[in-house]
């Protein structure tokens, strides 16, 4: 049976409607969360993180991801709705066989859109992200 090694959270909001940060271009990688884990041998990190965003102009094309130590881990994308709609959206994600040690998890985010002027997006909130290590 797996025993919790470790908790990590970062919260940088809980509501919706609570912050206004622009997300920009792939190059100016926007970072949410990040928060410390310490690991064991054979062990795994439960990711999660909740993150709303709303879409100013056009049909933005965003892309969040998960970082490991500075490295990226994982990846989802998601395509805004109509201007000014908020999207919830939630990630999942475990982190298998992670080395033995403590590591940086970190959440970011970027516009993937082809013409950022014409398709943008911020986040609102929540921003949640936390983590689980088990061994």
């Amino acid at each position: 049976m797996a025993q919790i090694i470790d908790v990590g959270r970062s919260t940088a909001s809980t509501g919706s409607q609570t912050l206004s940060i622009p997300i920009l271009s792939p190059a100016q990688n926007l970072m949410l969360a990040e928060f410390g884990l310490a690991t064991v041998l054979n062990g795994d990190v439960l990711l999660n993180a909740t993150i709303g965003f709303q879409t100013t102009v056009g049909i933005p094309s965003v892309v969040f991801t998960i970082y490991r130590d500075g490295q990226p881990i994982f990846n989802v994308g998601s395509s805004g709705l109509a201007v000014l709609a908020i999207q919830p959206i939630t990630i999942s994600f475990l982190d298998l066989n992670v080395p033995v040690g403590y590591h940086a998890y970190t959440l970011g985010v970027a516009n993937n859109s082809l013409n950022i002027l014409l398709n943008a997006a911020s986040v609102t909130g929540p921003v949640t992200f936390s983590g689980v290590s088990t061994g």
